[in-house]
């Protein structure tokens, strides 16, 4: 059986954000058993070209209308949403959907993803009628989106259209997947749909045994003091201030108290660091992860201004059995018995969150549990999402 997606991240096989994991982790899955092309629209690139990876074979497609626009008009790639670039991103979608119609017209799966594509609309508007399309909008942005539009007049005149255009597209697909029960009542309480199905996010991290995991804590040299770990993700506007935030907050403690690791994208923040004992290690890969993970003692998820979503780096602090300092919201999708195995301090904004990591270092607190004890969580995970996934292709899975 083939099964074709789509989405328009970049590319999801560098797995440098929680959405890169999950799309890809997925479709690396589903490839163990089925042949799996993906169709990914880039900014990025210039031409077309095939990567394969892990059993997926991705086709990298231009944003060619973006980028002619984008020249014109001097943008850079921007965070947050105008309407002239999400229309051009719309139009760039629709030409792909052009490009490739006899393709997805003839294959009975399809799998799209992303917050705010039209992809599934697109498909059904050309003509694609019997193909099973499974829309995993990533849960996270619509809902924020959703929020602000609430709480202030203005971003409603300026997301209402892209909710409502987030509305065709769920309408157009056979079954709309979310990693947690949060995210799903969130969506069927905001757009009314019942056609829903929950997969997990995958589990990023695991330890295949204790002996593996105490291999790589004894890399760590000095236990005379915490050692935190900030996984900061992708290039967003919530692990930006995640980022900013935590190096504020450890910019004023002694150094000599703590280690601060972060991971990610983020070494334009150096210019921010003036504490000797924060140290931005970039983007690494999934081996030299699984060491810093278990050298930490904290991690930290201080995600004050997102508001929904299951996040796969505290998925992993999890996993690693970090304790964990956390907002409300960077939990909210977890299983409670996940939960239940860490110790988690709960802050409510950046003045709670600078208080708990200060009392931590103050008290020398280094947690004394055996942290792999989680660790086999994942196996079970990545089992279950797997099987799930096979069993909506197939039809046997039509809703909750």
């Amino acid at each position: 059986m083939r099964i074709l997606a789509y989405t328009y991240y970049n590319s999801s096989w560098d797995t440098k954000s929680g959405d890169d994991v999950r799309i890809h982790t997925i479709l690396a899955k589903l490839a163990e058993s089925h042949k799996v092309v993906a169709v990914n629209l880039s900014a990025l690139v210039d031409s077309y070209y095939v990567h394969r990876q892990d059993g997926v074979t991705y086709v990298a497609v231009p944003r060619k209308f973006y980028r002619s626009i984008s020249s014109l008009v001097r943008w850079s790639n921007h965070y947050d949403l105008n309407p002239l670039i999400k229309l051009t991103h719309y139009i760039d979608e629709f030409i792909t959907a052009l490009k490739f119609i006899n393709l997805f017209r003839n294959t009975g799966s399809v799998l799209v993803f992303g917050s705010m594509t039209l992809f599934s609309f697109m498909l059904r508007v050309l003509g694609v009628k019997n193909a099973t399309v499974v829309y995993d909008p990533l849960a996270n942005y619509a809902q924020t989106l959703h929020l602000r539009s609430r709480e202030n007049s203005i971003e409603l005149l300026r997301y209402g259209l892209y909710l409502a255009l987030h509305k065709l597209q769920l309408k157009s697909s056979n079954i709309v997947v979310y990693p947690s029960h949060v995210d799903l009542e969130n969506a069927k309480r905001m757009f009314g749909i019942t056609n829903t199905v929950i997969v997990p996010n995958p589990i990023p991290i695991c330890y295949n045994s204790v002996e593996e995991y105490l291999k790589l804590r004894e890399k760590r040299n000095d236990f005379s003091k915490p050692y935190f770990i900030l996984l900061a993700g992708g290039r967003g506007k919530a692990n930006e201030e995640a980022v900013k935030i935590t190096i504020e907050v450890f910019n004023k403690l002694p150094p000599e108290k703590f280690k601060l690791i972060i991971t990610g994208a983020w070494q334009d923040m150096k210019e921010y660091v003036r504490n000797p004992s924060i140290e931005l290690v970039g983007v690494v890969p999934n081996k030299k992860l699984k060491e810093l993970l278990a050298i930490a003692d904290y991690g930290l998820a201080p995600i004050f201004s997102h508001v929904a979503g299951t996040f796969i780096k505290t998925l992993s602090y999890i996993t690693a059995g970090l304790d964990i300092i956390a907002s409300p919201s960077s939990i909210a999708g977890l299983n409670p018995e996940h939960i239940e195995r860490v110790k988690v301090y709960l802050v409510r904004n950046e003045q709670e969150y600078a208080k708990m990591i200060a009392k931590i270092i103050y008290e020398n607190k280094l947690p004394n549990h055996l942290k792999t004890r989680n660790a086999m969580l994942c196996k079970d995970a990545v089992l279950n999402m797997v099987n799930l996934l096979r069993e909506i292709l197939n039809c046997d899975v039509l809703s909750t």
